[in-house]
């Protein structure tokens, strides 16, 4: 199953690598945590193949957004707004400490949400397309190869006699 499984990598390598390509085109890459947690495994069990994309947990809310109505968890924004130094104003021109800036970014995405980057779906749609003909040409060159070695042990065993 060779060409199968190196089928299933070479999607899982453009995946990382277009996601990476637009995470940094759409700025989402501030502190690289995302972009270096992008992966892929393949793995080859008897009767079939298993294919996982990693990535940082909040990767699904930088790629799907998040709906209205519920806010998102406060100590993750924190690190993002202190991350990139942002700090809002008071009415008095004063700075915010990062905690109210961070409070206040957690009730407007509760209010308004998130917009979807599809900086990994995009790519997966794309290459999916793809996909079902290059395993299926995979496949059918490992099942080739698994034939003609059995063709070629069982000429071994009647040459040999020992059917």
């Amino acid at each position: 199953m060779d060409n199968t499984k190196k089928a299933l990598e070479k999607f899982g390598k453009y995946l990382v690598k277009e996601s990476r390509k637009n995470l940094t085109r759409k700025k989402k890459n501030v502190t690289s945590s995302l972009y270096d947690s992008l992966d892929y495994q393949v793995k080859a069990m008897p009767n079939s193949f298993e294919f996982d994309f990693l990535m940082e947990e909040y990767g699904e809310w930088v790629d799907k957004g998040r709906k209205a109505g519920k806010n998102p968890p406060f100590s993750p924004l924190r690190k993002w707004v202190q991350d990139r130094r942002i700090q809002f104003r008071d009415n008095s021109g004063r700075f915010q400490t990062y905690d109210q800036t961070a409070w206040a970014v957690v009730k407007s995405i509760g209010k308004k949400g998130i917009e979807p980057s599809n900086f990994y779906t995009r790519p997966f749609n794309l290459g999916f397309q793809k996909l079902p003909n290059e395993v299926a040409e995979a496949y059918a060159l490992d099942v080739e190869e698994f034939l003609e070695f059995t063709i070629d042990k069982l000429n071994e065993q009647y040459k040999d006699g020992t059917n």
